[in-house]
């Protein structure tokens, strides 16, 4: 019997949730201090009901500008997508789910942020790209360090 080729794509991406807080408005338009803006990444995985080649990953950047004690704005964007793994062998779906999709949906959750910030009165924030290999195998000496103690 023929072994059947692995198979990756992307059937859907979409924004699961988003929002956008400026809890000082307007007064944070005219504050003349920079801001520190703290960016948060988190993902999940989970498997698409009804069908098991079907991966539901999300994508959480969570970015907030704050200045002291007063926050200028705060966004969270839940970018996500629906992957098809088929015939994958099991070592490497860990990484197409950790690594690759994330990846592929940064760029979305990067121009929803920019987006959100702009109509949100402030300049745009293009965040930087994130490597999500180098995460994921930092994740994965954490982890190995952990277990070894």
């Amino acid at each position: 019997m023929a072994e059947q080729e692995p198979v990756f794509m992307i059937e859907r991406i979409y924004i699961k949730d988003l929002s956008f807080e400026s809890p000082n408005s307007p007064r944070s338009f005219f504050m003349t201090e920079t801001p520190a803006v703290d960016v948060g990444l988190n993902t999940e995985t989970h498997e698409v009901e009804g069908d098991e080649n079907l991966m539901e990953v999300v994508l959480t950047v969570t970015v907030t500008a704050k200045s002291g004690t007063s926050t200028y704005f705060a966004v969270e964007v839940q970018q996500a997508g629906v992957f098809r793994l088929q015939n994958i062998p099991a070592e490497h779906a860990p990484v197409l789910l950790a690594v690759h999709c994330p990846t592929i949906l940064f760029p979305y959750a990067r121009e929803a942020v920019a987006d959100l910030v702009g109509r949100g009165g402030f300049q745009p924030l293009h965040l930087h790209p994130v490597n999500f290999e180098a995460l994921y195998q930092q994740a994965q000496q954490e982890q190995s360090q952990h277990t070894t103690q």
